[in-house]
């Protein structure tokens, strides 16, 4: 299992155990059945997460999905390093190490998602 792919389980495991959390997904949500978050890596291929409104509340699939909200293109560790912080999004941006496809605008509320499962955790 990649780090990436670990990271991944960390949030989806914060999110199942922590009622905070599962209201910050209800919100981003919003009226909807759930988000589709794709990512792509030269170095592990193609993955998608579904963010579902209710109990699973995520889950990580391997595999192309055919129409999600939003894509993330780049390597694992650049996608590792903007979803711990480590990493300026806007940076990968601009110098080419990132491609959005989508709606960039959920990129947000999946920063804050992250946030606060990483501060939980300290």
């Amino acid at each position: 299992m990649s780090q990436l792919q670990q990271f991944f389980e960390f949030l989806m495991s914060k999110v199942k155990e922590k009622e905070d959390l599962q209201e910050n997904v209800k919100k981003w949500v919003g009226p909807y059945d759930g988000k589709i978050l794709q990512v792509i890596t030269p170095d592990h291929g193609a993955q998608y997460i579904v963010v579902y409104k209710k109990a699973p509340w995520m889950a990580l699939f391997d595999g192309v999905y055919p129409s999600p909200d939003v894509t993330y293109k780049a390597n694992s560790e650049t996608l590792l390093g903007i979803f711990t912080g480590e990493v300026k999004f806007k940076d990968t941006m601009k110098s080419g190490a990132l491609e959005v496809i989508g709606n960039a605008h959920e990129s947000d509320p999946l920063a804050n998602l992250i946030l606060v499962a990483m501060m939980g955790a300290i």
